[in-house]
């Protein structure tokens, strides 16, 4: 379907607006359209003998109240139009944020950060000027045309209209001709801006590590070939737009020309007057207007109709993860059940997890560990529903989790992801990401849990200090702390943390994990006798010792389980990667051979969760 049906769509809903702002233009352009007639009177008068003062004080009177009316109404109308333009612009903006937060991870391993910035910024813009600017040129510039076009039929011989309007006949023609190209043109325009938009996002982000490596020369280069990609793409739209508006009043003045030629003909054969010589002549001129303007409407068009077309297919994307029709709308209590997990991700025949079952109850810790691309965590994606998991094998309170409302179910899960991702706003906003408005009491108390409060009463602004994009201004411990911190503010039912104490020394990761460990017990003063579930991925094998219990991954099968003293006793995996991690080599029966192979064990793999991704897991566009 066209993207031209936004604006069609936005143009119904406020079809009063638009019908009020049309009608003022229309008018001021019926009235400019008059004044040739009325200069074709005065020339007539002149002619046919010296009028008086109060005949032509009448005629400028005439004028100048048609030209204030015209003033009047085209200004009223063009900003009431504008007007609407910018409100859509607030909506389509407002709807591509929301309709980002429906997608889907795949989306977002599909597309760049640069060309959503295109979308918002750049195709949105061009969407405007065509319900603004293009839309008040074109009612503008029909109406005194045909305005025009009328009193010429109506006034002046038929057959000097012919001839002034035959050479407009092949404006049409010239409009079928280029605008495909100036369409493609725009297109590829907009699909630059993004790659550039994308550079200067990655080259932001990575900052730091250009400047270690040294690579500034590098990637000034790279910008250097989008910004020239950009210029290329717009000279070649420039060069199109700039032949199409050349020809436009290249074809009115052949007009023009005939219409001299021919009406000095007419008027020396005494078949038209003087005036109406005139007032034709006065039309043909200001026919440049309008016809400059509906060739600038074209151009507009064929700009925003690639725009609209690229907002509409996302608008069109389908997510992956929707609710399913027979929700059941009620709150998480975090009983978490796992039945026989086997996944694979679509669009590829590698299995990520493979027969995975465990359970665990509100006021018990589960630890997961594993070997990059063991399928850890998309085991905690799986159990946030960032992809559905089969049904059947997924449960929280008995319930597939399928069954929960999306809303609902993420709700009751507070997640701390690997990266440990902040916003570029102060410290308070950042911990209290759950509420609208973050209650400044609560989230130091969160802070003290997550043993960062100390850290954020020595900067500057305390609670209230702008941390940078990303928490740039902060260490990459205190990033971690922070996002801890933002989970329990969140205060749900079920807590995940996806390695997100590997840049915490010991003595803080034991403190963190003491406080997360009171604070999830049914005795908490904070639960109200509920417990929470606590799920720790880790490598940092330290971070999961007190869970009451560890599931060892390797190749997306659990292959060892239980306490950490029960895997200690077995003498397998887990035991081996305790004793590297911990130097306590003494304290096994395994000697420094054996040592090494479980090490080799736990080597990393390929990452099976971005070979999947990589194999073309995609979301439908209908």
């Amino acid at each position: 379907m066209s993207g031209l049906r936004i604006v069609s769509a936005y143009i119904k809903q406020n079809r009063a607006s638009y019908f009020l702002g049309i009608s003022l233009v229309a008018s001021g352009s019926l009235f400019a359209a008059q004044i040739p007639r009325l200069l074709g009177r005065v020339t007539d008068s002149l002619r046919n003998g010296s009028p008086g003062v109060a005949e032509m004080a009448g005629y400028a009177g005439l004028i100048v109240l048609i030209g204030g009316v015209r003033v009047v109404a085209g200004w009223g109308g063009r900003v009431l139009v504008h007007h609407k333009g910018r409100v859509l612009t607030y909506r389509l903006r407002k709807e591509l944020f929301e309709k980002w937060g429906t997608l889907s991870p795949s989306y977002y391993h599909r597309n760049s950060v640069g060309d959503m910035i295109s979308h918002a910024l750049s195709d949105v813009e061009v969407v405007r000027e065509l319900v603004s600017q293009g839309f008040n040129q074109g009612i503008s510039a029909t109406a005194l045309f045909f305005g025009a076009l009328v009193l010429m039929v109506m006034n002046v011989d038929w057959r000097l209209t012919l001839a002034g309007m035959g050479p407009l006949l092949v404006i049409p023609l010239l409009v079928k001709w280029l605008g495909p190209a100036i369409r493609l043109q725009s297109q590829r325009a907009q699909e630059a801006i993004g790659d550039m938009a994308q550079t200067t996002e990655e080259v932001v982000e990575g900052i730091r590590a250009v400047k270690a490596f040294g690579t500034e020369q590098v990637f000034i280069s790279r910008f250097e070939e989008r910004v020239d990609a950009i210029a290329e793409e717009k000279m070649r739209f420039a060069h199109l737009s700039a032949l199409f508006t050349a020809l436009v009043p290249l074809m009115v003045n052949f007009g023009f020309i005939l219409v001299l030629g021919y009406g000095g003909i007419l008027v020396t054969s005494k078949i038209i007057s003087l005036g109406d010589f005139v007032a034709f002549t006065l039309y043909v001129v200001l026919l440049r207007l309008p016809l400059e303007q509906l060739g600038n409407v074209v151009n507009i068009v064929q700009r925003a109709v690639p725009s609209l077309d690229r907002i509409d297919e996302l608008f069109h994307v389908v997510p992956d993860i929707i609710d399913s029709n027979d929700v059941i709308d009620r709150p998480v209590q975090g009983d978490i059940e796992v039945r026989n997990l086997t996944f694979r991700y679509p669009g590829s025949d590698r299995l990520v997890l493979e027969d995975i079952s465990f359970s665990v109850k509100p006021g018990q810790t589960l630890g997961i560990i594993g070997s990059v691309g063991s399928g850890k965590s998309t085991l905690a994606d799986l159990m946030l529903r960032l992809y559905d998991p089969p049904a059947g094998t997924v449960f929280i309170d008995g319930q597939d989790i399928q069954k929960y409302p999306l809303t609902r179910l993420r709700e009751g899960i507070a997640y701390v992801p690997q990266d440990g991702f902040l916003f570029s706003s102060t410290v308070l906003e950042n911990i209290g990401f759950s509420d609208e408005l973050p209650d400044r009491d609560r989230a130091e108390r969160c802070a003290k849990i997550a043993a960062v409060h100390d850290n954020i009463s020595r900067l500057a602004e305390a609670y209230d200090t702008e941390i940078g994009e990303r928490g740039i201004r902060l260490s990459g411990g205190q990033k971690q702390r922070l996002a801890i911190a933002r989970m329990i503010y969140k205060d749900a039912p079920v807590q995940i943390m996806d390695d997100s104490l590997s840049a915490v020394d010991a003595a803080t990761e034991w403190r963190i994990l003491d406080n997360l460990r009171r604070l999830s017990t049914p005795e908490s003063e904070h639960n109200e006798g509920k417990g929470k579930v606590t799920i720790i991925i880790s490598h940092r094998l330290s971070a999961v010792r007190h869970a009451d219990e560890i599931l060892v991954l390797e190749d997306g099968r659990i292959v060892e389980r239980g306490n950490h003293a029960s895997l200690i006793s077995i003498d397998g995996i887990y035991a081996g990667q305790w004793f590297i991690q911990t130097g306590q080599f003494g304290n096994s029966e395994t000697d420094g051979a054996d040592v090494k192979g479980k090490r080799a064990i736990l080597e990393p793999v390929p990452d099976v969760e971005l070979d999947c991704l990589e194999a073309g897991h995609q979301e439908d566009v209908s």
